[in-house]
């Protein structure tokens, strides 16, 4: 009561009614005078916005001071009082409470604006959608011959939208397999995981280009949002930050306006622009000879557009996938293939500086040249340029890995998943992750979902070979080597592993190329148990290379499998030296190191020995808190355990390791488990392991007609 006693004795209320009658008389003026001088609407809102703002200052200055009819006089605080000045705390309250209602009142204006906007340009908010992929366009030329102008438009809106805030995009080369293998837009988005899908297609006739745009939601096939757009070709970068700039403010809380969306590398060569796409259809063929066909491409843009930034980084890309290098496509030295992409890459900077994909190459370069720091920070800005650029993601994880962060690793694998879920490196390296974690029966999934995705390609056989290994079953390991072998024949790696299964079988009667038969021919002596030519081999070996760590290492294991253990115990402890901290305790077996440990304690070095286990008993430690349980990483626990004297842990974890899977042929020869070989436990296991070995000889052999 007291405060409405204050309000009228302020005389607060008249002034309030006396500025909403204003208030009102003002926006009756405006209603009816806007619309005869065709004034912008925008004018009317900012006048009522201001109104409505003036209401809480109107309100504070009301309560303090008063107009009367010798002017606006300061209200007395108490009646029984001398009118006082205002203080400062007062002032400070009406500039607080002035620049709160300016705050309020531009939030309020601009959200008018922008709905305004929207619905002028018929982008009102039709989906609140946080993730898009945009689909290959279709080709609607008459003679089907601008697929690289479809998919070439659709992968450089996927780029672009990428680079927008609150916005996933899936990878337009998840996006591109699907469209191939023949699914709907709405199977599509729902394989790879986002809310909408932007599909279209695209026909140009002359210097014309007509596209027709359709977004879909993926939850119910509903089609959100149609366009129809012609232009020139040459409009075509215009045309992409004019569709970047729809899709957000359709699917988005927020609006932007025109020049707000940039598309920065782009070219004014219409021609240019044209022989670039022609190029990225050739990089996505990834052969030899279809990067060789881009190479060309990206350089004739250039010759045709100096200034061109964006083909600068596509030939670089091109030439570094060029280089020899497993997982690349071998023409180049990898040295010379650095250099060249580097060069190209610097003249892309001084042209645009702000492109994603060239600094995720110059992340690969920097790998290449082995620096690991600036490797990071490249693929680091690659993302912040482009938080949606799954190959970054991917190649940091490689990198992560690499240096032993595995943590980090795995985080940015799944961000790169969940970009490109429908591609061989992500598919892959995801599923070898899961095997590492004992996930098995996920990993086999994922594993045949990528031989359905990619038949022409071996790496899903590659990871049923290493998973059915690792579950013990050798035979179906084979045949998977096999199927890799016949798809990818010159593979050096199928190649070993392929052998190294036959042999673990002990089938030894299979031709190899003589190459591999040089390669594999101690191997093969030791397997068929000829000893003698076997020492008699490695004592040449040894005479001719005599400081070679590895061959000495090489030399001390099969003397200690199968000859004299003091030799073998010497040419282990000499090895010890000539290897380095990261050779020493190379993961998963922790090996040469916790061989050369058992030597160590054989020759009384029991300080030396011990360092060694200690570390290996560390990173077998690490291994668990990351979550790796297989096999290896348990028979190298049980070894650990013999070596520090604890049996019954020792063969807790080596049944453990066989139920997991584990049959290598010399387990019961292990010089590690010398005190172990009279315990009747010890030899069940060994037992069980060569009748299950002998049982999957016999399968590999029927499987494969061998």
């Amino acid at each position: 009561m007291k405060f409405f006693s204050e309000l009228r004795r302020r005389n607060v209320i008249r002034t309030l009614v006396a500025y909403l009658g204003i208030a009102w008389l003002v926006l009756q003026v405006v209603s009816v005078v806007f619309p005869i001088l065709n004034l912008s609407p925008l004018t009317g809102t900012f006048i009522t916005v201001l109104l409505i703002v003036g209401f809480p200052v109107v309100f504070y200055l009301s309560w303090y001071f008063e107009i009367t009819s010798e002017g606006i006089k300061r209200t007395a605080e108490d009646t029984s009082e001398p009118v006082k000045p205002l203080g400062k705390m007062r002032w400070l309250g009406l500039a607080v409470i002035v620049l709160g209602s300016m705050f309020l009142g531009y939030q309020i204006y601009g959200q008018i604006k922008a709905d305004m906007a929207k619905s002028r340009e018929g982008t009102d908010m039709v989906k609140r959608a946080e993730s898009i992929a945009v689909m290959p366009f279709r080709d609607l030329s008459p003679d089907q011959d601008q697929a690289y102008l479809a998919e070439g438009i659709a992968e450089e809106l996927t780029g672009l939208l990428g680079q927008l805030p609150n916005l996933t995009v899936a990878s337009f080369g998840s996006a591109l397999k699907l469209s191939e293998q023949g699914l709907t837009p709405v199977d599509a988005a729902r394989r790879l995981g986002v809310q909408t899908i932007l599909s279209g297609s695209v026909r140009s006739i002359g210097d014309r280009l007509k596209l027709r745009l359709e977004l879909i939601d993926s939850g119910n096939g509903h089609t959100l949002w149609t366009d129809n757009i012609q232009r020139k070709l040459s409009d075509v970068f215009a045309i992409e930050t004019e569709i970047g700039r729809s899709v957000v403010n359709l699917l988005q809380d927020n609006y932007l306006q025109a020049g707000e969306v940039t598309n920065s590398a782009k070219t004014s060569s219409t021609d240019a622009y044209v022989i670039y796409l022609k190029g990225r259809e050739q990089y996505r063929k990834q052969t030899t000879e279809s990067l060789k066909q881009a190479r060309k491409y990206f350089e004739q843009a250039i010759a045709i557009d100096p200034e061109y930034a964006l083909a600068y980084v596509g030939l670089a890309d091109a030439i570094l996938m060029l280089s020899k290098d497993i997982l690349r496509f071998g023409i180049l030295e990898p040295e010379i293939a650095s250099q060249l992409a580097e060069q190209n890459l610097a003249k892309a900077f001084v042209r645009q500086a702000d492109i994603p994909l060239a600094y995720a190459i110059q992340g690969k370069v920097f790998e290449l040249q082995q620096k690991p720091d600036e490797t990071l920070a490249a693929y680091d800005k690659a993302i912040s340029l482009n938080p949606n650029l799954a190959i970054a993601h991917m190649w940091r994880y490689l990198e992560l890995k690499r240096q032993n962060r595995y943590a980090e690793s795995l985080q940015a694998l799944e961000k790169a998943y969940q970009l490109d879920p429908v591609s061989i490196a992500t598919m892959f390296n995801r599923a070898v992750e899961m095997t590492k974690h004992g996930q098995l029966a996920q990993a086999k999934l994922l594993f045949s979902q990528l031989i359905r995705d990619f038949p022409e390609s071996p790496m899903g056989h590659q990871g049923l070979a290493g998973i059915t290994f690792q579950n013990g079953e050798l035979a179906q390991s084979l045949l998977h080597w096999k199927t890799a072998l016949d798809i990818s024949p010159e593979n050096i790696t199928f190649q070993h592993s392929y052998l190294d299964v036959l042999f673990q079988l002990n089938i030894t009667d299979q031709p190899m190329s003589a190459v591999m038969m040089k390669e594999y021919k101690t191997t093969s002596l030791l397997v068929s148990g000829q000893y003698n030519e076997l020492f008699k081999q490695m004592e040449f070996q040894l005479a001719a290379q005599p400081d070679d760590p590895w061959l000495q290492f090489e030399a001390a294991w099969y003397q200690l499998l199968v000859g004299e253990q003091s030799k073998g115990i010497k040419l282990a402890t000499k090895s010890y030296k000539g290897f380095s901290e990261v050779e020493l305790y190379a993961m998963p077996y922790c090996s040469p190191g916790i061989e050369i440990a058992w030597a160590m304690q054989q020759s009384e070095r029991q300080q030396e020995a011990q360092t060694i286990i200690n570390r290996c008993d560390k990173q077998v430690s690490e291994a668990q808190h990351n979550g790796i349980t297989n096999n290896i990483y348990t028979y190298l626990s049980a070894r650990i355990a013999a070596l520090n004297g604890d049996n019954s842990l020792a063969i807790e974890q080596l049944d453990k390791a066989v139920k997991k899977g584990w049959r290598e042929w010399w387990t019961d020869k292990d010089p590690l488990f010398t005190r172990l070989k009279d315990n009747p436990e010890f030899q069940h296991i060994s037992q069980q392991i060569s009748q299950d070995l002998a049982l999957q000889r016999a399968k590999a052999k029927e499987l494969l007609n061998l």
